[in-house]
Order: structure tokens, then C-alpha cells, then sequence
């Protein structure tokens, strides 16, 4: 094939994706593209979401029209310079379809392969990408949440980390018979996740609650945490829309499930009818309801959260990121004020409390500048 054309191709976003449909097209036929400019808006069974551009170049060629689904690895778009014929590009394009092969679902089985280790009666689910690398990344993700959460985040960082990202106790795929949803019980989970796995250094990136976590471990566990980078934390404030968990807690529907979840984003657009039915097959599971109302007791009662973390962070004497969406509905971003000036705090402008969702690359880059 021409070294002078360059494929765009539909992006894999975390270990479950195999297919995506382009919604809009954010870039025209002759347009000139930077690299980690938006170039389509594309929908997964999972979430709704802007791909960046992968390189610089010119688009000559949109490959696929919208709102058709074609499976990952697929060709979407034609970059190169302006002297390339049509023919050329037409070539290009047939030998790259008939060259590809479509992943099949034992090689998929294969390569989306979950892991799962016993932890006392717990059994955890993990996922674990990249190998070799001199430092680790683990991932901890938020109340009601899993290890899915990542999708933007863990496979782009595992190109220059080891990652691992888990499933809290009583969500995901590990165990629902949580009996202590405290921060410290959980940051005692998260050291032995490591010890078990043989981790003697990692850099935690939490979000929420699993922020509350990170913070929790760096406290009680100093020699193993090496930086932190904090989503939206909990307890660094009182204020929290504790109607937002318990809505969540006893949602039934998907009437009543969306607009609890569209508290969650500045942009509602992102979320798909599959990740509410998704969420609500999950909240169905024996013992996800009792152990999402053990947890949720930690965190907050009556709009006011319980735990007080920010004198704890302050005192920390590795290196701390906070990130937080300007309009995150469920943690006003102003806990961030009275911080430690060595701590660094990036708002993000037309962000909600999921950033490292709605704004992934940006996230990315602050993860890797912590670290």
C-alpha cells in the first residue's frame, strides 16, 4: 500500500469494544487535521465519545458513513497530500479491506481476558495492560462504577506504564458481599491487590469514592504509593448531592436510571441507551443493592459527606494531582480551595464529574505529567 496515505481507523476503547458507529463527522473531505484534533464522534455499546486525531494530515477520504456499525481495526479515513490521485486513494482503500481481518471472538477472548485473584472471601476482577514498564498505574474507580470506566485512559497510559484497573468489592465482576465500605477497609484492599500481585510501587489514580480510596492507601500504605492523581474526589468537602446515590441505589427503570446518570455529565449526549441497561443488569445482581447501601453510608448522609480528607492529602509528601470538572453536579469543584500550593489543580471548563470520560486525553496528559 502507498507509505504517502495514511489509514484512520475505528479505535479499540477498552478490552469489551469490538465494533463503534461514527455519529457525525466533525472534520470535512480536504480539511487539515492536528493531531489530537476531533475528528468524528463516535458511539460504542458503551458510551458516546469524540475521537482525536491520530496524525497529522490532510482528510482525503471519509470511509464509512454514519450510524453504521463496523467492528474495531476497521477503516474509517484516508489522510495524505493533495497530489494523490483518486485512483491511488481507491487502491489504497481496496487493498487495506481486503488485507483486513475482522478479530475474531476467541481471539477477542483471548486478548479481553479479565483476571481474578482471591483477596481473603473476596474475589477481585482486574484487568492488567501493558508489561515490561518501569512504573505502574492502578486505576480505582467510583461508586457504582467499574473497571469499564477506564476505557479511554488504562490501554492509552499502558504504552508507558504497567496499568491495572479493578472492580471495587460489590461492583463489576469481584464479589457483592461487601460488610465494611469504609475508605480505610478499602485502602487495605488496594495494598493487598498489590501485595498479591507483587507490586511493591504504584501511582493511583482514583476517581470519587475511589479517590476517597487513593488518598485513604497513600495515608496508610506510604511506602507503596508514589503519586496520586484525584477525579472529583470525595472528602475534601462537605457538600455532596447525596440524592444522586441513593437515586441510584433504587432506580428500577430506565425511566428512572438516565436521568440519575445524566447527573453525571456536562454533556448528557454521551450516554447510550446500552450503558443505562447496562448499569440496570448490574444493580439486579444479588447483593449489589445491600452492598451499594453499606458503601453509600460511608460516604455521605443527608447531603454532607463523612469523611474529612483534606488535612490528611495536604500532609502527603508525594506528588498530587486533582482534576474536577467546573460543573460537576455531585462534588462542587471549590474543595479544592485550602489546598496545599504544592498540590496541582486543573478545572476543567464544560466538564462534569466523569472527566476522564468527557475529556480523556486531557486527563492523559495529566496523569503522565504526575507521574
Amino acid at each position: 500500500m502507498s507509505e504517502s496515505l495514511i489509514a484512520i481507523t475505528m479505535p479499540k476503547w477498552g478490552l469489551a469494544m469490538k465494533e463503534g458507529a461514527i455519529l457525525q463527522w466533525l472534520k470535512n473531505e480536504g480539511d487539515e487535521v492536528k493531531k489530537g484534533e476531533t475528528l468524528v464522534e463516535i458511539e460504542t455499546d458503551k458510551v458516546v465519545n469524540e475521537m482525536e486525531s491520530p496524525e497529522d494530515g490532510k482528510l482525503l477520504k471519509k470511509c464509512i458513513e454514519t450510524d453504521i456499525r463496523v467492528p474495531v481495526g476497521s477503516l474509517i479515513a484516508v489522510y495524505g497530500n493533495e497530489s494523490i490521485s483518486d485512483e491511488e486513494i481507491e487502491k489504497f482503500i481496496s487493498e487495506f479491506n481486503e488485507n483486513f481481518v475482522v478479530e475474531d471472538d476467541e481471539a477477542a477472548g483471548e486478548a479481553n481476558k479479565y483476571e481474578k485473584i482471591m483477596l481473603g472471601d473476596i474475589e477481585i476482577n482486574f484487568s492488567n495492560i501493558g508489561e515490561e514498564k518501569e512504573k505502574n498505574i492502578l486505576f480505582i474507580h467510583g461508586f457504582g462504577g467499574d473497571l469499564n470506566n477506564w476505557m479511554f485512559n488504562q490501554e492509552e497510559l499502558s504504552k508507558d506504564y504497567n496499568t491495572f484497573a479493578i472492580d471495587l468489592p460489590g461492583h463489576g465482576q469481584s464479589s457483592k458481599n461487601v460488610t465494611d465500605g469504609s475508605l480505610k477497609n478499602m485502602a487495605k484492599i488496594i495494598n493487598d491487590f498489590c501485595s498479591k500481585n507483587n507490586i511493591s510501587k504504584i501511582n493511583l489514580v482514583g476517581h470519587s469514592y475511589g479517590a476517597g480510596i487513593a488518598i485513604q492507601a497513600a495515608c496508610d500504605f506510604k511506602d507503596l504509593i508514589e503519586s496520586l492523581t484525584l477525579i472529583s474526589p470525595i472528602g475534601l468537602g462537605k457538600e455532596i448531592d447525596d440524592s444522586y446515590l441513593e437515586d441510584f441505589i433504587t432506580s428500577e427503570s430506565r425511566r428512572d436510571l438516565k436521568p440519575v446518570l445524566e447527573k453525571l455529565y456536562a454533556n448528557s449526549e454521551i450516554i447510550t441507551r446500552d450503558m443505562v441497561n447496562e448499569v440496570l443488569s448490574y444493580k439486579r445482581i444479588d447483593g449489589v443493592e445491600n452492598s451499594l447501601k453499606i458503601m453509600k453510608d460511608q460516604i455521605s448522609k443527608s447531603n454532607t459527606q463523612h469523611n474529612e480528607l483534606k488535612d490528611q492529602l495536604n500532609a502527603l509528601e508525594i506528588p498530587v494531582s486533582i482534576i474536577w470538572g467546573k460543573n460537576d453536579n455531585i462534588i462542587p469543584s471549590n474543595h479544592t480551595e485550602k489546598l496545599n500550593e504544592k498540590i496541582s489543580i486543573q478545572i476543567i471548563e464544560n466538564c462534569g464529574h466523569m472527566a476522564h470520560t468527557e475529556y480523556a486525553s486531557k486527563v492523559n496528559e495529566i496523569i503522565k505529567s504526575t507521574n
